[in-house]
């Protein structure tokens, strides 16, 4: 019997998504919180001796996969774009269009840090108007698929998965712009930070929390502008996992509706 050619679908990027994160958080479980088989030993000697500071940190392996992520729904939907067209399915092409435009914009973000480069390193911005600032341009590029969803939405309803994958992605993208960017304004960062702190180390006990107090410490002593333990929390281990389930949910959205259009074939 002849085998199957491999047909990527979207149950395939869930799973792998997913276990990713999984993974990521187990790590930290057996590491971080609970110490087990004195692991934490490996990496006590570290300026900052946490292992989801190291996953989670811009440029860390979690970020990487919202690059790999973002980067498939990007082909993924630049391709269906020219296959709908060849079809004479335009008003689903566009849609597409729009998403893989999003998707670029997304990755050259994450990538690239633009907002940085624009608003830090060319314009001099601070808190607060730097948050106001952040919002703004984050509301730029979630404009692109909004308006993809309430021009062209109705041409693409058909595929159920694929409408309840993005609005997942939505979901989670948008908390993740939330928390980032306007929670800020009303110090709510600073309070869901704060809620992960006493959660991990009433998990973690009495060892790891005088581990976040001497890392606070030498944080503090190298620059009065390093982040915080309480604010790395929020701003690593919470936002880049909800970036990582809305890359996810996004691709996985693309991938399903490709899975529908072969079907009509």
């Amino acid at each position: 019997m002849a085998k199957k050619d491999f047909v990527l679908k979207y149950q395939h990027i869930l799973i792998f998504g997913l276990l990713i994160l999984f993974l990521a958080y187990l790590v930290i479980l057996l590491g971080d919180l609970l110490n087990v088989f004195g692991i934490r030993d490996l990496y006590s000697h570290h300026f900052i001796p946490l292992l989801w500071n190291r996953l989670f940190t811009e440029g860390g392996p979690i970020e990487f996969f919202q690059w790999l992520f973002l980067g498939g729904l990007a082909t993924i939907s630049a391709y269906m774009t020219g296959v709908l067209r060849e079809r004479g399915k335009n008003k689903e092409a566009m849609f597409w269009l729009l998403f893989a435009i999003a998707g670029v914009l997304m990755l050259m973000e994450d990538a690239g840090n633009v907002r940085d480069r624009i608003f830090v390193e060319q314009l001099g911005f601070r808190w607060p108007l730097l948050r106001i600032a952040e919002t703004i341009y984050f509301a730029f590029i979630g404009a692109i698929p909004i308006f993809a969803v309430f021009k062209y939405g109705k041409h693409i309803k058909k595929s159920k998965v694929t409408v309840v994958l993005l609005i997942l992605g939505f979901i989670f993208y948008g908390s993740a712009v939330f928390i980032s960017g306007p929670a800020d304004l009303i110090d709510g960062g600073w309070y869901i930070g704060g809620i992960m702190y006493e959660t991990t180390t009433f998990i973690g006990g009495g060892e790891l929390e005088q581990i976040y107090e001497d890392t606070d410490e030498a944080l503090m002593e190298d620059s009065p502008n390093n982040l915080n333990i309480t604010y790395r929390l929020k701003d690593f281990l919470l936002e880049e996992s909800l970036e990582l389930l809305g890359a996810i949910m996004l691709l996985a959205s693309a991938v399903s509706y490709l899975q529908f259009i072969n079907k009509k074939i």
